[in-house]
């Protein structure tokens, strides 16, 4: 949207090359609900990445996910040793959705864009961490060594470009590549 700045202040007018939509096609609901369902398809994306990223390189799974379910819902040991794969996607999957909401909301209110998946992929990186660290599970990120910060950055920003993607198109109807 071009902007033009006075003394007063800087004013932005939609002019006839942008296609920004001025307003949202679906209700507040119908945004959260998109982005919870975007959500789940940015969270499956990303395990996709992780799988393909830990046959590439030879990285063992983290279980931390899986610890943070188990130490927040009091699972017992012999549950956990059974289905840590199952907390593993749970939580992965569980995180995703809410995050999806989040990113909804933001597609809702026209914040859009790459730039606004970048914002996003800070957002959920946080999300993550405020629910390990509760949970015990994990260290603060900038304890991490270099390479596990790159990795999960990565992977957590591909999980953010899929969601907010789907969720700016299915909520304004911005398509990234037109």
């Amino acid at each position: 949207m071009p902007q033009h700045h006075t003394v007063t202040g800087t004013l932005s007018y939609p002019d006839a090359k942008s296609s920004f939509p001025a307003f949202p096609k679906v209700g507040f609901g119908s945004a959260v609900a998109i982005g919870i369902g975007a959500g789940f398809i940015g969270a499956f994306a990303m395990g996709g990445t992780n799988w393909l990223e830990q046959f590439i390189t030879h990285r063992p799974a983290s279980y931390v996910p899986a610890r943070t379910i188990g130490n927040h819902f009091h699972v017992t040991p012999d549950f956990y040793d059974r289905h840590i794969d199952l907390l593993n996607n749970i939580h992965h999957h569980g995180m995703g959705m809410i995050a999806g909401a989040v990113r909804g909301v933001l597609s809702y209110y026209g914040i859009i864009g790459p730039f606004a998946s970048f914002m996003h992929t800070g957002i959920r990186i946080m999300m993550d961490q405020v629910v390990e660290n509760t949970a015990g599970t994990s260290a603060l990120p900038w304890t991490w060594p270099i390479n596990e910060q790159v990795i999960d950055t990565l992977h957590k920003g591909f999980y953010a470009l899929v969601t907010g993607y789907l969720c700016d198109h299915c909520i304004r109807g911005v398509n990234w590549f037109n």
